[in-house]
C-alpha cells in the first residue's frame, strides 16, 4: 500500500506543479528555479527539475539523509509527469480558471508531498532535505521556508516565473504540512524522525 501511494503521490507532485505554470500567475519557490533554468538552458521544466532534484539529494546525503533508490526514481517520474502534463493541459486566459489551476495545483502539490513523505519508501529530493533539517531539531515549518525561500532567490536571480502562487506556495506549505505529514505517518504505520536508509548503505 504505501507503495501504491508513493507513486500516486510522486506522480501528482508533477501534475501539480504543471497547472501552476500552465495558470502563469507564480509557481512553487523550486518551480521558480526550474522555469529560470528552463528559460536559460532551453530546457523542459519537467527536465530542470532532474537537475534540481540531483543536487537536493546530494546536499541531503551531505545533511545525513541518504537517498533510496525510490527517492531518484521518483525524481525521474515527477520530471516526466510535468513534461507530460504541460504536454496536455490547456492553457487558461480566463482569471478564474487561471486561479482555479493555481488553486487546484497547490492542493496537488500539498497532497502529494504528504503522501510521499509519509509513505516513507523514498522521500522526494527536497523531502530529504527537509526531513536532513528536521534530524538537526529544525522546526519543520522553519525547514520548508527557508527550502522555499533559498530556492525563490535563486530562481528570481535567473528570471524564473514567480507571482501570486510562488507566496501562497513559500508561506502555506510548511503550516500546511505540519498538519498532514503527522496524520499521514500514523496512518501509513511510517516513523519519520528516524534517518532515511537504503538497502546497500555504508557506515
Amino acid at each position: 500500500m504505501r507503495s501504491a501511494v508513493y507513486l500516486v503521490a510522486i506522480w501528482s507532485v508533477g501534475v501539480g506543479v504543471a497547472l501552476m505554470v500552465e495558470a502563469d500567475l507564480g509557481v512553487a519557490p523550486n518551480d521558480v528555479l526550474n522555469t529560470g533554468l528552463r528559460d536559460t538552458l532551453e530546457i523542459g521544466v519537467g527536465t530542470a527539475a532532474w537537475l534540481t532534484g540531483l543536487a537536493a539529494m546530494a546536499l541531503a546525503w551531505v545533511l545525513g539523509r541518504r537517498p533510496r533508490f525510490a527517492t531518484v526514481m521518483g525524481s525521474v517520474i515527477v520530471g516526466l509527469s510535468i513534461n507530460g502534463s504541460l504536454a496536455v493541459l490547456p492553457t487558461p486566459d480566463a482569471m478564474w480558471w487561471r486561479i482555479s489551476f493555481v488553486a487546484l495545483g497547490l492542493l496537488v502539490i500539498w497532497a502529494g508531498i504528504t503522501g510521499v513523505v509519509g509513505a516513507d519508501v523514498g522521500a522526494g529530493p527536497l523531502e530529504l532535505v527537509m526531513l536532513a533539517l528536521m534530524d538537526r531539531k529544525v522546526g519543520i515549518s522553519v525547514a520548508r521556508w527557508g527550502i522555499e525561500l533559498t530556492l525563490l532567490a535563486l530562481g528570481l536571480a535567473l528570471g524564473g516565473a514567480a507571482g501570486f502562487g510562488t507566496a501562497v506556495f513559500a508561506f502555506a506549505t510548511g503550516p500546511v504540512l505540519a498538519v498532514t505529514l503527522p496524520r499521514a505517518a500514523a496512518r501509513l504505520g511510517t516513523d519519520l524522525s528516524h534517518p532515511t536508509e537504503v538497502a546497500c548503505a555504508g557506515p
